[in-house]
């Protein structure tokens, strides 16, 4: 929302610099983005009367010009060609400072005497237009400061209005706010005029989806001047707003929609057959909107239409087959509030914003209409000489009421931690417009209906609290604990972190919406490993992001390879996201530990793009990427290569316990033979492995070794607590096992059965070599297992001798497993 400062000193008095208004607006009440200056910063500028114009002997380009200035006439030299003798114009006087910091002087323009400058409208403010001089008519008096009849300069804060306050989204809003804060009063227009036009009774008004319309207003102004345009003071205003000057009657009604954040649209009577329709949009139905494009609609978008066509998309933009023109004399006007999320959703499946839109979708006080109809009667009525109706047409029949919210005073300062006077409480709960009384001890709240923000207690307090000011929140620790702490989940999550980075992983945040080439590179386009095309946003921000990930591989992919541009020989990458699948039919859901879930509107590919409206799932994921040589930290750190068993060692920290076997489906984006589906209490929880040559090279890593691993955040189990085992000073015996087993057994299985054997003296096991050749039988492997061997004292032969043999008749019962002698 932009506030020019100009405007606002309309409704309240204040005396704060440009800067300490915008600190004091993010202090109190909402973030102010910027503060922007145009037009004269300081000097004079005043009015000007041409007594001769023409050519610039020596430049083709520029004309010169005798300008009276009040008892004295003085040379200009002009670039513009439109000033004529007897036209009064703005004359900027040499010592003035522009808005963009230069500083007007005296000068030689080809070598004639130039004395100030005649200024164009987009050098004061009032629109982007810089083809000629600003031309000022009969009532500008000559030699006068302009200053006297509007600002010739000005200041704007930008404010970043939160979703919840479309109250603010209006200069009255504003200007109730900042008095609050203040501390002091403001004031309203009293829109007046007279009734004296034809009669809107002459169109009907019918609405017929009321559930979509809370409230519609109708009232006929006529006998409109054709042509012409609005006064400066209304075009500057609404420049300096963000909005570009169009004609007298559009120009009314936005800056009525400026003024009291209330959109408002006109038809062109003449174009109207029959009267209003309020309906429900034809499946289909095409309309022509005033930006040029052709939108088709369906039965869940509103649409304000007469008895044969739409006329306008409601909430979002008028149609051109009602549209105002210069020629236009008589118009309907329209004040109204639609349902709020109906025109979100209108507004999003076009991917069509407009500053109509961006209020309603908020949800709009259904009271302010009849002011706001008012306002901008009063304005077609002054600026364009219009006759308004005696009747207003209007569709009201629940109107809004007020809410009554209780407030404690102990509540308030339990919440806010510092002291509530109830007289201050009461008085800053009215200057945002409430009612209050006491009953009970406690104070009754009577809200506004346009401050539908305010619904439970803990609102009324914050609102007390930041206007007292959070500043004068003691700093003291609360004196008992305060409720609340993390969620398994959220320890969970914050464990892995910690522990990632701990490992020499750097966090990537990255966005969960990708491009197409994210399936197709890793090989998903084609179902392998993924049997259902991904869940597709209807309006995506750009074509780089109409897919929601189905896992977090690419994203990894895309930053490392990124890294790699900006010359980064390696690296070591996790992302703790959210991955989405269509929801499948409930009798085949999963019901992991941890699940995330919603339902929405999404395209899911296929033959029919957005036929189907199907609930999403949303999967917690931890993923991680090793790509090149990794090198820790440290000059004396040895580097790591990028390989299967890297990836391996990083799953069994944040799975203490995990098992690994080879993928029942083949995942084609990972090497066949080195990667694993990781398992947790016998159930798939994720996978781990070296990414494929081929979608490295596609993901632009070709040459670099790349391991990754993905895992359900339900299946990770991260040790809270690090653990330590005293160092024994007693010898360790270690002792190696060749075991001949079946091809099809795996070493895995064979160090499972060890440990769970439960040998006192077993310190270590792992495998060291796995053979199959001429030396074993044919369907048959060795595998070479290496174990540690240690005691409270120092082992004997015959102890170690028992062990083996404890270990080598288990793993023969388990397997068939034959001691290999040579």
């Amino acid at each position: 929302m932009r506030v020019p400062l100009s405007w606002l000193h309309d409704y309240l008095d204040f005396d704060l610099s440009p800067e300490r208004l915008a600190e004091v607006f993010s202090l109190y009440s909402q973030e102010v983005d910027g503060v922007e200056r145009f037009g004269v910063a300081s000097g004079e500028v005043v009015v000007g009367e041409v007594r001769e114009f023409g050519p610039h002997p020596n430049a083709d380009k520029l004309s010169v010009a005798k300008v009276d200035l009040g008892g004295q006439v003085v040379q200009i030299v002009a670039g513009a060609p439109n000033p004529y003798p007897g036209a009064r114009v703005p004359v900027v006087l040499p010592g003035s400072t522009l808005s963009d910091g230069r500083k007007l002087r005296k000068a030689k323009l080809r070598g004639l005497e130039s004395y100030g400058m005649m200024m164009s409208e987009r050098e004061l403010g009032i629109s982007d237009e810089h083809e000629g001089i600003l031309l000022l008519d009969d009532s500008y008096e000559v030699g006068r400061p302009v200053e006297e009849y509007f600002p010739t300069g000005e200041v704007v804060l930008e404010l970043d209005i939160t979703p919840n306050r479309p109250d603010l989204w209006g200069m009255v809003g504003v200007a109730r706010e900042l008095a609050a804060i203040l501390r002091t009063g403001f004031r309203v227009p009293e829109p007046v005029f007279g009734a004296g036009g034809r009669s809107t009774g002459e169109y009907g008004l019918r609405v017929e989806a009321g559930e979509l319309c809370p409230r519609y207003d109708l009232r006929r102004v006529s006998g409109l001047d054709p042509g012409g345009e609005s006064p400066v003071v209304l075009r500057r205003r609404l420049f300096a707003a963000g909005m570009r000057p169009v004609g007298p009657v559009v120009d009314a009604t936005n800056y009525a929609m400026l003024e009291t954040g209330q959109p408002i649209h006109a038809f062109d009577t003449e174009k109207v057959r029959g009267g209003i329709v309020v309906r429900r949009a034809r499946e289909g139905e095409e309309i022509q909107l005033l930006d040029g494009s052709a939108r088709t609609l369906d039965a869940g978008m509103l649409v304000i239409a007469d008895e044969e066509r739409a006329l306008a998309l409601a909430g979002v933009m008028g149609a051109g087959e009602a549209e105002v023109s210069p020629e236009t004399t008589d118009v309907l006007v329209e004040i109204a509030t639609f349902e709020g999320r109906n025109v979100l959703e209108t507004s999003a499946r076009l991917g069509l914003r407009t500053d109509a839109s961006g209020r309603f979708e908020r949800g709009l006080d259904p009271e302010a209409v009849g002011y706001a109809g008012d306002r901008v009667t009063q304005l077609l009525a002054e600026n364009c000489g219009g006759s308004p109706a005696g009747d207003t047409l209007s569709h009201y029949p629940e109107p809004a009421e007020p809410s009554v919210v209780s407030l404690r005073l102990e509540r308030a300062e339990l919440l806010l931690g510092m002291p509530v006077e109830d007289g201050e409480a009461a008085d800053r709960l009215k200057s945002l417009g409430c009612k209050v009384r006491r009953e009970d001890g406690r104070l009754r709240v009577t809200v506004p209906t346009f401050r539908g923000d305010l619904t439970r207690e803990p609102d009324l307090v914050e609102e007390v609290g930041r206007l007292i000011g959070l500043d004068r929140v003691p700093e003291e620790l609360p004196a008992s604990a305060l409720p609340g702490g993390l969620t398994e989940p959220q320890t969970r999550v914050r464990l892995l972190r910690r522990l990632l980075a701990d490992l020499g992983l750097s966090e990537a945040i990255i966005y969960p919406f990708g491009p197409d080439r994210w399936e197709r590179d890793l090989g998903l386009r084609d179902g392998g490993g993924a049997p259902n095309d991904p869940v597709q946003v209807r309006n995506p921000l750009s074509a780089e992001g109409r897919n929601l990930r189905r896992t977090l591989l690419p994203g990894l992919l895309d930053a490392a390879a990124r890294n790699r541009s900006y010359g980064v020989r390696g690296g070591a990458l996790f992302e703790v996201g959210r991955v989405f699948d269509p929801a499948p039919p409930p009798e085949d859901r999963r019901e992991p530990a941890l699940r995330f879930r919603m339902t929405g509107e999404y395209d899911t590919g296929g033959e029919a793009p957005g036929s189907s409206l199907l609930g999403v799932e949303e999967w917690g994921r931890v993923g991680g990427l090793l790509a090149g040589t990794v090198r820790p930290a440290g000059w004396n750190v040895p580097e790591h290569r990028a390989g299967f068993f890297e990836v391996k060692g990083l799953v069994e920290r944040l799975v203490p316990g995990a098992a690994f076997r080879p993928p029942e489906v083949p995942r084609p984006f990972l090497n066949p033979g080195r990667s694993a589906a990781v398992l947790v209490d016998g159930a798939e929880a994720g996978w781990v492995g070296e990414v494929h040559p081929e979608a490295a090279e596609r993901f632009g890593l070709g040459g670099w070794p790349v391991a990754a691993f993905e895992l359900d955040l339900a299946g990770c189990r991260p040790d809270p607590v690090a653990g330590f085992r005293p160092l024994s000073n007693v010898p360790a015996v270690n002792m190696d096992l060749a075991v001949v087993v079946g091809s099809g057994v795996r070493a895995g299985e064979l160090l499972a059965e060890v440990h769970a054997l439960e040998a006192p003296l077993l310190a270590g096991a792992r495998v060291f070599d796995v053979y199959e050749g001429a030396q074993v039988p044919e369907g048959k492997k060795s595998v070479a297992l290496s174990f540690t061997f240690r005691g409270e004292e120092t082992l004997t032969d015959e102890q170690v001798k028992d062990e083996l043999d404890r270990i080598s008749e288990r793993l023969s019962a388990a397997f068939g497993a034959e001691v290999r002698r040579s």
